[in-house]
């Protein structure tokens, strides 16, 4: 068996034996996975792809993720999240499940996700093709970027405000590149942007590497609304109480797209009030030019004082 890499035992579950069919769990402990008091959402979006994609047939991959977090999932020893998958619908060309994830003796969900399916080998006929394309990279690459770039973001934001503490630079399974951020007076214009890719899979398996890009998604997202609005944040983001994703959609438009290669992807706010924030991403294959994702985030952000006075 091939060696698997860092991602691939963050994202894994296994089946649980029992009286109720298709309920699986974590394959590590949490303690042992990137994360803070409370566990990373991605963890949740991709180890519930997971799940659902042991319960289709083979050759079926997941096209879409619909994730709401109903409640903080606490990092414990002793305890695992139990995902329990409903087979909502089966089709010749499609399926969708329901996933509800569990935290130890609890009844009530932490955590809902749908995630629909569709067939590699559905006959589609005639179809519109078309999508975003890649933004003007002007000859960069990410070998033009040394890996010490993201170590330090991430070393200088988890200084100065522990919601970034998730995870060392020893720990991420991703190797980012951050280039071509853009800031502005206006939240809605400023553009984060990054080079992303896996030490190399084990497997060419499409849920597998797809699941992986549903954690690599939700990696720091939220931070593009603190980025935007550093007046309203404060220096170090001292002015910030709390932050908390609400829910996170995916559209996964390529199946065929691995995570070992390099991927570009585009980060922006377009809303923000009422306490939350809505964020959108684009992630592009770097090889193929082509939108292999496009997702949204609604989170919820709480200042101290309003921004003005600061």
């Amino acid at each position: 068996m091939s060696h698997r890499a860092p991602i691939e035992s963050h994202i894994a579950v296994v089946r649980v034996e029992g009286d109720e069919p298709d309920i699986f769990a974590n394959e590590a402990p949490f303690t042992t996975q990137p994360s803070g008091r409370a566990v990373f959402g991605g963890l949740l979006l991709s180890q519930a792809i997971m799940a659902a994609s042991e319960t289709v047939q083979a050759g079926f991959y997941p096209y879409s993720s619909q994730s709401s977090f109903l409640r903080p999932v606490t990092v414990k020893a002793q305890d695992w999240i139990a995902y329990h998958v409903e087979r909502a619908a089966d089709g010749r060309n499609s399926a969708t499940r329901l996933v509800r994830a569990m935290q130890g003796d609890n009844t009530q969900p932490v955590y809902i996700s749908i995630v629909s399916f569709q067939a590699t080998t559905a006959p589609l006929g005639n179809v519109l093709r078309y999508g975003i394309p890649m933004p003007d990279l002007d000859g960069l690459h990410p070998d033009n970027i040394g890996k010490e770039v993201n170590q330090q973001l991430t070393a200088a934001s988890a200084s100065r405000n522990p919601i970034w503490n998730l995870m060392g630079p020893d720990e991420d399974p991703f190797d980012w590149r951050p280039f071509g951020f853009e800031l502005t007076n206006n939240p809605w214009e400023c553009r984060t942007r990054g080079f992303s890719r896996s030490p190399k899979l084990s497997t060419d398996s499409a849920p597998v590497h797809l699941a992986a890009l549903a954690f690599m998604s939700d990696q720091v997202l939220l931070g593009v609304a603190l980025f935007s609005n550093p007046m309203a944040v404060g220096s170090g983001m001292r002015n910030v109480t709390m932050c908390a994703t609400l829910n996170h959609t995916i559209a996964f438009h390529d199946p065929s797209v691995k995570m070992d290669d390099w991927v570009v992807a585009e980060r922006e706010t377009s809303w923000g009030e009422e306490g939350r924030v809505l964020i959108h991403q684009r992630i592009w294959s770097l090889k193929s030019g082509r939108l292999v994702m496009t997702c949204s985030q609604e989170a919820m952000i709480r200042l101290k004082n309003p921004f003005e006075k600061l």
